[in-house]
């Protein structure tokens, strides 16, 4: 089957483009269209919910689906050329798309994801160049010293009171944010490398860095053992939402010491279509 502006020379006598209807063409594929997985749009026409494919007008085919089989990669079975969108696959709401798909099926969810029926029917997602999260190094960004607290009021969402004499007390969580760090908010970032360091301590402790939306682990980011210590540590910390503001994570202490923070890379979910 090619695309919609070759199919007449396929159809048998008698055929006509509105009557052509989609081939079971025995591939070994199934390409799902329709409830449940995705639905085949183009222009001008429209089928009836349920009815069969029609190459080159608006379709949706109900719970009925597209079989395709057999083909090679010098005689593909579905051929899709042009420079305008030659499959355009409508949104199925994620409830929608059951957990076991026949393998090769397809769909998309109204945020952008791609579905497809795996390996012995299981649901998986498909990852692209242009889904999948990426990893950049940025030109390190000091968000943090608590040393001079008042220089780094833009990267700090909550939590600033809990330092005194360039220290955060024992028990205190601030909230910080890499909005502000290049590109994190277009690229909607997931998660960020931190440098964290510690100075100045006085007692045995350790710090907590962790998304801003979730309680506190009871886990260490970095430790340290009697006063008078400067240690660091390189941390990759997921970002939650702090009051619904995005890319914002915690840090806690259980003893006093200054705390400084440099952003060295993110982890991007939306990378640039560029890279």
């Amino acid at each position: 089957m090619r695309d919609h502006r070759t199919e007449e020379t396929s159809m048998t006598t008698g055929e006509t483009p509105s009557t052509t209807r989609r081939q079971i063409i025995r591939t070994g594929v199934a390409v799902g269209a329709g409830a449940g997985t995705a639905a085949l749009i183009a222009s001008p026409a429209a089928a009836a919910p349920g009815d069969a494919v029609i190459i080159g007008q608006d379709n949706n085919a109900g719970e009925a689906e597209t079989v395709l089989v057999g083909g090679s990669s010098a005689n593909p079975t579905l051929s899709l050329t042009g420079t305008s969108p030659m499959l355009v696959l409508a949104p199925t709401p994620e409830a929608d798309i059951p957990q076991e798909l026949p393998t090769g099926s397809l769909a998309v969810t109204p945020v952008g994801d791609l579905v497809i029926g795996g390996k012995a029917g299981t649901k998986a997602y498909i990852n692209t160049s242009r889904w999948a999260n990426r990893t950049l190094a940025v030109p390190p960004q000091r968000i943090l010293d608590t040393r001079s607290i008042a220089n780094y009021s833009a990267h700090i969402r909550a939590g600033g009171d809990g330092v005194t004499s360039g220290k955060l007390n024992a028990g205190r969580v601030i909230h910080l944010t890499v909005s502000n760090v290049p590109p994190a908010a277009a690229e909607k970032a997931t998660a960020a490398y931190v440098n964290i360091t510690v100075a100045g301590t006085v007692s045995a402790g350790f710090l907590t860095a962790y998304p801003s939306s979730i309680s506190r682990p009871q886990t260490s980011s970095l430790n340290w053992w009697g006063p008078n210590q400067i240690l660091s540590n390189l941390v990759e910390v997921q970002l939650g939402s702090y009051n619904g503001l995005p890319l914002s994570f915690a840090i806690h202490v259980t003893a006093a010491a200054s705390v400084i923070v440099d952003v060295s890379g993110l982890i991007l979910s939306d990378p640039d279509r560029g890279y």
